[in-house]
């Protein structure tokens, strides 16, 4: 399933930045869409890179609290997800099984 990308943060000149989450191994995507008098173009970049550039302005600002918001939330679907649990396991092969089934 595609997530769709999360906007993190707009300019006041119509500037919009999305972080798009990276769907398999890889790093996740900032994606820049200029204003439409800019051309609106979209650009990408590695989120790292992204940070290294924005040093403390306010979109890297964004940036790391939309991080936190995210990695939040995943922390807690991973707690909420049920885990299977271990069939007891015997302690040597002539005792009893714990579920009391016959051997």
């Amino acid at each position: 399933m595609v997530q769709e990308p999360i906007e993190f943060a707009v300019s006041s000149n119509g500037d919009r930045w999305f972080l798009e989450r990276a769907q398999a191994a890889g790093e996740d995507i900032v994606i820049h869409r200029a204003n439409l008098a800019s051309g609106g173009t979209e650009t990408r970049m590695a989120v790292s890179s992204f940070l290294h550039v924005t040093g403390g302005r306010p979109e890297g600002r964004a940036l790391r609290e939309a991080l936190r918001e995210v990695n939040s939330r995943d922390t807690q679907l991973e707690s909420e997800t049920p885990v299977a649990q271990a069939k007891p396991r015997n302690r040597s092969p002539w005792s009893k099984p714990a579920d009391g089934t016959r051997l």
